[in-house]
């Protein structure tokens, strides 16, 4: 227990037997949902974003944590998106006509569509928060096999020096049959999400760990994979960058 990264009122709760603990916290799917909203940053419309950025003749892939509605609409609007998802609780909302494009691992896309056959692969700033420094230089080289030559990255990423000083004090939510307590913390370069579900029937207690990256690591780490980049967008909560594959 003492290893888990639960801290002030979530670490008690997580100590009361009666209490289930996650260290995945889609394993619920209202944990999920409370997750995707709070980690939006409302100074980018995304849907703006994509519609200016995209082109229709792209084949563009999604990679990671990316809001079931956006994928809809866009592929309703004719933009040709793939989604990579392990996580079928985050996929709950894709429409029937699009499932097909949805993918549990980057090898299935592979098996499918072959390699080098995206023009195009968004990275969500939740998919690099994901990775330690280590796992992530390795996705960026390991992801190359699925970029056309002349392919590009496309990276949002929450500006680290934000969110150490806007960290989410505890707060709740009610959200269908049940109160969900959620709180934030910074451990060095870590943020810390905790949360902690009551309802009628049960009690949770669920935490993710997310790496905090600076704008520089990612252009290091790109240029050591091969790629050259630039800055699109740097805003106060958010960047928004993009990489060409080199060769």
């Amino acid at each position: 227990m003492d290893d888990r990264p639960l801290f002030g009122p979530f670490a008690r709760k997580g100590s009361y037997s009666r209490v289930q603990v996650f260290d995945h916290l889609f394993a619920d799917d209202r944990f999920t949902a409370l997750y995707q909203e709070i980690a939006i940053l409302p100074e980018v419309d995304e849907l703006m974003l994509y519609r200016r950025y995209l082109q229709k003749e792209d084949r563009v892939l999604v990679h990671g944590n990316f809001s079931a509605t956006l994928f809809n609409t866009l592929c309703a609007e004719g933009y040709d998106l793939y989604l990579v998802e392990s996580e079928l609780t985050r996929i709950a909302g894709i429409a029937d006509p699009y499932l097909h494009r949805v993918y549990g691992l980057s090898n299935e896309v592979v098996d499918v569509m072959g390699s080098h056959a995206f023009n195009k692969i968004i990275l969500p700033g939740t998919t690099i928060a994901r990775y330690s420094r280590g796992e992530l230089l390795l996705f960026f080289r390991n992801i190359r096999h699925l970029l056309a030559t002349d392919g590009q990255l496309l990276i949002s990423i929450h500006n680290a020096d934000y969110l150490r000083q806007n960290v989410q004090p505890i707060a709740s939510r009610r959200m269908e049959d049940c109160t969900l307590f959620y709180g934030q913390k910074v451990d060095r370069d870590r943020l810390i999400f905790n949360t902690y579900l009551k309802s009628a029937s049960d009690e949770k207690v669920g935490y993710v760990v997310e790496h905090l990256y600076e704008t520089d690591t990612l252009f290091e780490f790109a240029k050591l994979s091969r790629y050259r980049g630039r800055t699109l967008y740097a805003g106060k909560s958010i960047s928004i960058l993009e990489f060409d594959k080199i060769g």
